[in-house]
């Protein structure tokens, strides 16, 4: 329908018609969402060309194309061409809003992520920390966007070694907003990543508590698998993670998140020795994300210590050979996860994480300390 109404929109009202641009952008979404990158791609470059044209070049139309453009590179590997856009973005952004319009600095924190994710970690970090100045400034101290850039902040601390900035940050984070449990879920795993069990402990339980008789299947998922990272001898948590894990199931039926809230199920089910049905769900986990995302690096290595615990030693091995040659490969230096140069997510620490300890487990070299 969307390739329709842009014929007829040419054909009607003109190439160049406010309505026009519209359908072709959406169509391009319709492209994108269907996986036919070229094509949503070579629409969007279309799109901005004519909005440059129309609009001018410095026009909020012609900026919104410029970002939408640099997302699309992004997201079809062509991430130079994205940074080089959102520069243009900012650059115009500062020009048309101000320096410190909301709308300037959700662009930073846009350029922040993209120069993280390619590698710019020293770039990111100076735009981190100009970012997180100014949305405390504008938009206060408790602010989404304020929240967003700190954590944004700690993920660069982190990738340059300043764990300890880091963890500060988020917990702070997270002590501003408890119920935002990706905070918690990012302070989880670097507490757990850095060796600070005290700290992860009480991160952990206080995370399960915040999140208890929530609505939100994202919100019961982060709080279980920020739970289930490590193991415990506190019967109590480990059971209200289970819980909060099976909620996130029962609340994303239908979401297309799914394979992720039956991960969170399977980290809750092994570290309460349901190790079948642990198998059975990250299975399933695995079948059902495919290859594109990090559920099925996590998943196997909690299935090989499941496989293990049901005295299928033989097959834990199998499989454990099979994820170690598929991992992330293991920073050289684990104060700065990186890899390939690049800042990663928690996913890849959580996977880490996984992998050494199943192997301490396959190796009989001593249980992985509560």
């Amino acid at each position: 329908m969307r390739e329709q109404l842009l014929t007829l929109s040419r054909k009607v009202l003109g190439p160049e018609n406010r309505d026009t641009l519209i359908a072709m952008y959406y169509l391009s979404f319709s492209y994108f969402s269907v996986g036919r990158r070229e094509e949503a791609v070579k629409l969007q470059e279309q799109l901005l060309a004519l909005r440059r044209k129309v609009n001018g070049p410095e026009n909020p139309e012609t900026l919104r194309a410029i970002q939408d453009l640099a997302v699309f590179y992004f997201n079809a590997g062509r991430q130079d061409e994205a940074v080089k856009l959102e520069e243009e973005a900012l650059t115009l952004s500062r020009k048309l809003k101000g320096p410190e319009d909301p709308s300037t600095l959700r662009v930073m924190i846009s350029l922040g992520n993209l120069y993280a994710t390619t590698g710019h970690l020293e770039e990111a970090l100076k735009l981190r920390e100009e970012v997180l100045s100014l949305c405390r400034k504008v938009n206060g101290p408790e602010h989404r966007d304020t929240l967003s850039a700190m954590e944004g902040l700690a993920d660069s601390y982190c990738a340059v070694g300043r764990g300890t900035e880091a963890i500060a940050l988020l917990a702070k984070a997270f002590a501003l907003d408890p119920k935002d449990t990706l905070a918690s879920l990012n302070l989880g795993t670097l507490q757990a990543w850095l060796g600070l069990d005290a700290d992860y402990e009480a991160t952990r339980h206080r995370v399960v508590q915040q999140a208890e008789g929530t609505d939100e299947a994202s919100t019961a998922e982060r709080a279980a698998k920020a739970a289930s990272l490590r193991p415990s001898t506190d019967a109590a948590v480990l059971t209200n993670a289970l819980a909060l894990a099976q909620r996130a199931v029962e609340l994303g039926k239908s979401d297309p998140n799914l394979p992720w809230y039956q991960l969170g199920l399977g980290l809750a089910e092994y570290r309460t020795g349901q190790y079948a049905d642990a198998e059975r769900i990250l299975t399933l986990a695995e079948q059902t994300a495919g290859e594109g995302q990090e559920i099925p690096g996590i998943a196997r290595f909690y299935r090989v210590m499941s496989l293990f615990r049901q005295d299928k030693p033989e097959e834990a091995r199998k499989l454990f050979s099979q994820a170690e040659a598929q991992m992330p490969p293991l920073p050289r230096d684990e104060s700065k996860p990186l890899v390939d140069g690049k800042a990663v997510s928690h996913d890849v620490l959580i996977c880490w994480l996984a992998y050494k300890e199943a192997k301490v487990l396959l190796n009989g070299s001593g249980a992985p300390r509560p």
